[in-house]
């Protein structure tokens, strides 16, 4: 297996930094896409690709350009968007890009990999642009909506006081401001008026369930017993009876698994691998 840091680049001028663990070609190549505030060293992306690689598949770890927090607007320098600035349907460029890295390594066919936030960011871009070399996708903790899992982690009460500010504050064009919701655990969450409208708004279009019913490949969905309450196996049913495909849709549950998979990622990657040799 060789391993390389590498840099794509979007039609926008959004670089993405990511590592390539390429294996021998001949098997379809993966794309591992990280959730709300993460990178692609962190989460999912700081063990699958070593599992996945060591059993013939290249893997393709990558920033979207929703990594991180970001940082505030700063007109003297090129700003790093992240979590507080990500507009959801530009989640289509960072896709195209990184489809064209490995395209330009010489891998034809692509399995899409997200957790968490990335899943409705791939079922997007696989929705609008039916890219013909994606053979499957591997959905991993999927929210039901992106303002759904907010509702979660900040509770009902933070989130309607954060969306009557952003309302207020949008009135008045105020939309690079940035909004504090306090979160469940020790970590606020903070977003530009602009993307809380756009990203996790009531009108967002980052809705798992709706999103699913224009994907035509196979599809493995996964959740773990001890997952978020929205990340319900009565959701994962949902998506398979809403995919375009039904019968070509798998449901796994890891036993004792988190949202994060911390302690159960031998469980994980065996769960992938089985599907992977299987459809």
């Amino acid at each position: 297996m060789k391993t390389e840091l590498v840099q794509v680049e979007t039609e926008d001028s959004i670089v993405l930094h990511g590592a390539f663990y390429e294996a021998e070609q001949g098997k379809p190549a993966i794309i591992i896409m990280h959730g709300a505030a993460m990178n692609f060293y962190t989460g999912l992306g700081r063990f699958l690709p070593e599992i996945l690689s060591e059993h013939g598949f290249s893997c393709l770890s990558a920033n979207n350009r929703g990594h991180d927090f970001g940082t505030a607007p700063d007109h003297d320098r090129k700003p790093v968007i992240g979590l507080m600035r990500d507009i959801f349907k530009d989640c289509v460029k960072d896709v195209q890009a990184l489809l064209h890295f490995l395209r330009s390594r010489g891998y034809p066919r692509v399995i899409l990999l997200g957790h968490s936030q990335a899943i409705p960011k791939l079922l997007y871009a696989q929705n609008q642009l039916q890219f013909p070399e994606v053979q499957g996708m591997i959905l991993v903790s999927p929210p039901p909506s992106v303002s759904k899992m907010m509702r979660y982690l900040t509770t009902d009460n933070y989130y309607e006081r954060g969306l009557f500010k952003a309302n207020e504050l949008g009135e008045m064009g105020m939309y690079d401001q940035l909004i504090v919701l306090r979160g469940r655990g020790t970590m606020p969450w903070i977003f530009t008026v602009s993307t809380f409208l756009d990203f996790y708004g009531p009108n967002t279009p980052a809705d798992t369930e709706e999103l699913v019913k224009e994907i035509y490949c196979p599809m493995l969905l996964i959740r773990g017993s001890m997952d978020f309450p929205p990340v319900s196996m009565e959701l994962m049913h949902n998506m398979k009876q809403n995919a375009a495909v039904p019968e070509s849709v798998t449901i796994r549950e890891i036993n004792e698994a988190s949202h994060f998979y911390s302690g159960q990622e031998k469980q994980l990657g065996n769960t992938i691998l089985e599907w992977l040799d299987s459809y």
